[in-house]
């Protein structure tokens, strides 16, 4: 049986964003259990510990139709500076937050010495192994349409147009000035921008 997870992050003991991941937990239960017409009510089931109130925190969801199993834990940001192109299969498939990520430690595995790998597939780019990605040309920022995990974050930023979906190919890449990484717990509006030279 397929099992998702869903991290949320945790500010001032509230879930940030919680409407986009509420979207996701109902949308993937569909799919996988299209008789089954229960959803988990995330408003109902956080309840954040008062010891993680005070500080940025993430929650962790690992569910399924008949399974729920919620952990809170603190969070820091990692930087993520540099990432090395890693060429992925055409069939690779993750385009529902599996709990199952094999594929992507896979790929991760060939960063090298990059903080994270960008993964293409027949050339095109779709993200990070954590991650979405977007990038600056002349004050506009850009993310692949092609992604192989829409994240609630892309599809937010997306929808309020602040982000622009384009198929981008690695040939491109150089055309624009910089990039971003960005998901649930790497706000988009307060990440670092860096130099496409970073990736190689």
């Amino acid at each position: 049986m397929k099992q998702f997870i869903e991290t949320i992050c945790i500010l001032d003991g509230k879930p940030i964003h919680l409407m986009w991941h509420q979207r996701r937990v109902d949308s993937t239960l569909a799919h996988f259990y299209p008789h089954h017409h229960h959803s988990w009510r995330l408003e109902e089931c956080i309840q954040v510990p008062s010891e993680l109130c005070e500080s940025p925190s993430k929650c962790r969801i690992l569910y399924d139709a008949h399974h729920f199993e919620i952990h809170y834990e603190p969070f820091t940001k990692k930087t993520i500076s540099s990432l090395k192109i890693v060429e992925a299969s055409p069939e690779i498939e993750y385009s529902y937050k599996y709990a199952d990520r094999s594929v992507l430690e896979d790929l991760f595995g060939k960063k090298d010495e990059a903080d994270d790998i960008l993964i293409s597939r027949e050339g095109w780019v779709t993200d990070t192994s954590i991650a979405n990605i977007a990038f600056m040309a002349n004050g506009r920022w850009y993310t692949p349409s092609l992604p192989l995990l829409a994240g609630t974050t892309w599809k937010r930023l997306v929808s309020e147009r602040i982000l622009i979906p384009k198929p981008i190919n690695l040939k491109e890449i150089l055309n624009f000035e910089c990039f971003k990484v960005y998901n649930a717990l790497h706000d988009f509006e307060t990440a670092a921008q860096w130099p496409v030279s970073n990736i190689r």
